[in-house]
């Protein structure tokens, strides 16, 4: 089955939606705000993947990808430097016990050439994968997201608590009693939701990362994951991530790994070939595999390298992940994603404000590890 066109895809953008993604700007940096006193770090803290494992120096070789494959960055042979980033999907910082599994993967190119989508940074010579260990989300409208941003603030207790859960669940489903009609209600998203707290808490460099929303490939449309190549993944030697014996254990497990030996990952997409069965606009369906297959275009290497000092996270956590650097052939594309776009940018402009952190993309890895 031949891929969809990039063409043939129609956005639509409701009436209401400038006035949400507004509220949902104003919703985030008020949090982002408030987290320098709520998560007592003495600095403003990401509402989401507040909590960062580590950031490792990388290569990513681009291969010969032929015809449909072979678009945008991935349309000929090319060996970029790059840094990819750890963190936990909760905008906490706790000990890992109190947190989930949902993690992100983080993966910054450099020496791209062509300008960025974010006009204020148009000269950049930076391109951004945000991935994390799910193949679905839970929010597709700038009205879902304003309230299960909101929502999203009290986990995980609020799964956790017999009281709560069952009233939170409902307030979700119902986006707080704004949805009457039950063949409205976010069946997809709570479901997407819930699919988090079945992710187990394995090895970082163990899991699969995707992209969950949807983006132009040159002429066609597809998402995006990592997958650790077989070698990588049987010489893993920490399996178990024991939250309970150790409330750092996934970073612990991180830096072990990486200084003992080089890692690496396939970085596939899966281009759509039928938009009914593989909605791009409800980012909470998994696209089919029989449909359309993963292929592998690129190859992600970590090479053995330390980065157990303070000064690791610290870069780490002035390292900015948006879908949106990006290039005009790869737009993110469905309203989730455009949301994304002002969200991560306003969140990353507030967050640099309070922690007096310079908001500039660096030239090289070598600028932010040595």
């Amino acid at each position: 089955m031949n891929p969809v066109r990039y063409e043939d895809y129609r956005p639509t953008e409701r009436p209401s939606y400038q006035e949400e993604l507004e509220e949902v700007v104003a919703q985030v940096a008020r949090r982002t705000r408030v987290s320098v006193e709520r998560e007592t770090a003495g600095r403003a803290v990401r509402t989401a993947h507040g909590k960062t494992y580590g950031l490792l120096k990388a290569t990513v070789t681009v291969g010969e990808n032929p015809g449909f494959h072979g678009q945008g960055i991935f349309a000929r042979p090319t060996v970029y430097d790059a840094v990819v980033r750890y963190s936990n999907g909760l905008g906490h910082l706790r000990p890992d016990h109190q947190l989930g599994a949902a993690c992100g993967m983080g993966i910054k190119l450099f020496g791209v050439v062509g300008p960025s989508l974010l006009d204020d940074e148009r000269d950049s010579c930076t391109f951004d994968f945000n991935l994390i260990n799910n193949d679905v989300f839970f929010a597709n409208t700038a009205y879902d997201y304003m309230v299960i941003e909101d929502l999203f603030a009290e986990l995980p207790e609020a799964l956790v608590d017999p009281a709560r859960r069952k009233t939170w669940m409902a307030e979700f489903l119902t986006r707080r009693q704004t949805l009457t009609d039950p063949g409205s209600w976010l069946w997809d998203e709570l479901l997407a939701m819930l699919s988090f707290t079945a992710v187990p808490r394995r090895n970082l460099l163990s899991y699969t990362y995707n992209s969950m929303g949807a983006f132009r490939y040159g002429d066609h449309i597809a998402k995006i994951r990592t997958v650790p190549t077989a070698a990588s993944l049987s010489s893993l030697t920490h399996q178990i991530v024991d939250v309970r014996a150790d409330n750092e254990a996934f970073r612990r497990t991180l830096v072990a790994e990486a200084a003992e030996r080089d890692h690496s990952f396939d970085l596939q997409v899966q281009l759509n070939t039928d938009l009914a069965r593989m909605p791009v606009d409800n980012t909470s369906v998994k696209w089919p595999e029989e449909l359309s297959p993963w292929v592998t275009v690129a190859r992600v290497d970590l090479p053995r390298q330390d980065i157990g000092g303070d000064d690791n996270l610290a870069a780490a956590d002035a390292t900015s992940i948006t879908p949106w650097r990006s290039r005009e052939e790869h737009r993110p594309i469905g309203e989730i994603q455009r949301v994304r776009q002002e969200v991560y940018r306003r969140s990353s402009i507030e967050r640099h404000r309070i922690n007096g952190q310079e908001r500039r993309e660096p030239a090289g890895s070598a600028e932010l590890l040595g």
